[in-house]
């Protein structure tokens, strides 16, 4: 069963760009529409991979750099490493980066939103997008660090 979204990318895919919806763009963004983190494309290689044991590395690729940039995916690099994807549609939502164990928290972070109005008021500077990207440590990597903490507290007596 397809997704909302994969319905509707003949015709965006059709008109935007004037090329044809495969079956693996199909996957690709059932994949996408399913994910609940953030992807790479090698992640999402292997799992289409499953589906579509053909599809190759560089199809994913390519199809990731169309999907973004008619709208449907956005691309965030969140640190040196790998690009991560997610559907354009899942907005409003901003990222927690763990530095201890690289995985990313969504968050809502209403305040951005009374921020982007004020400085389009004072500024005059429309705001189109903003993304709050904070880094720190989520609780599993801070209990770890505690109790690594505590042990070595513990052999230095």
């Amino acid at each position: 069963m397809w997704g909302k979204l994969t319905m509707m990318v003949q015709g965006v895919i059709d008109s935007k760009l004037n090329r044809r919806n495969t079956k693996q763009r199909q996957l690709i963004l059932e994949i996408m529409e399913q994910a609940d983190e953030h992807f790479d494309a090698e992640q999402i290689y292997e799992r289409v991979r499953q589906m579509s044991p053909s599809i190759s590395l560089s199809t994913v690729y390519r199809n990731l750099q169309l999907f973004t940039k008619v709208g449907l995916l956005r691309e965030h690099q969140f640190n040196s490493m790998r690009r991560r994807y997610e559907i354009a549609t899942r907005s409003g939502h901003h990222h927690l980066m763990c530095i201890g164990c690289g995985r990313i928290f969504e968050f809502r972070c209403p305040s951005s939103e009374g921020l982007k109005t004020r400085i389009t008021r004072e500024e005059g500077f429309r705001v189109t997008d903003a993304e709050v990207r904070l880094v720190g440590y989520c609780p599993e990597c801070q209990r770890r660090l505690s109790d690594k903490n505590a042990n070595a507290e513990l052999e230095r007596r």
